[in-house]
């Protein structure tokens, strides 16, 4: 990241925290002719509101507007990554006990390449989901390290 970037990134990063959230991406990227800001902020244990959202992104781009950094026209990008948010670090898998979750594997576990529900245990070395087949609920230990994706999942 840039010199500028990181300054701007100094500004905004204490607005965020203030609110109980926390910078996920920050990124300034050309689309086609248009210049983004784009900046996704993330609530640690709990999804983000649309409120929330706004507010955020209100007080992010007065605070742009006072310093004045980019000389570019650009826009603002103030999001999240949704109620879908992916899971980055597999070693905290235990603050998303109770939670409904989606895991893709490297190698099939009992024939399946992912799996789609409740995490019920996670230690150290592997995780126990409970899923649905039909009207019964089935359990599946899986190691972390044969994870390569996972995250938040809406239940339907």
């Amino acid at each position: 990241m840039s010199e500028l970037l990181e300054k701007v990134k100094s500004y905004i990063e204490p607005l965020v925290n203030q609110r109980g959230l926390y910078l996920d991406k920050f990124s300034y990227e050309k689309r086609g002719k248009d210049y983004y800001l784009v900046i996704y902020v993330e609530k640690e244990d709990d999804v983000i509101t649309l409120d929330e959202i706004c507010e955020v992104s209100e007080i992010i781009s007065n605070k742009l507007d006072e310093i004045d950094l980019i000389n570019d026209n650009y826009i603002l990008d103030v999001s999240t990554s949704g109620a879908e948010k992916p899971i980055k670090d597999f070693s905290k898998f235990d603050k998303y006990i109770g939670k409904y979750i989606t895991v893709k594997l490297k190698n099939p576990v009992e024939g399946n390449n992912s799996y789609t529900g409740t995490l019920e245990e996670a230690s150290e070395e592997k995780i126990k989901m409970s899923y649905k087949v039909k009207t019964r609920t089935k359990y599946v230990e899986i190691l972390k390290s044969n994870i390569t994706k996972a995250n938040l999942a809406v239940k339907f």
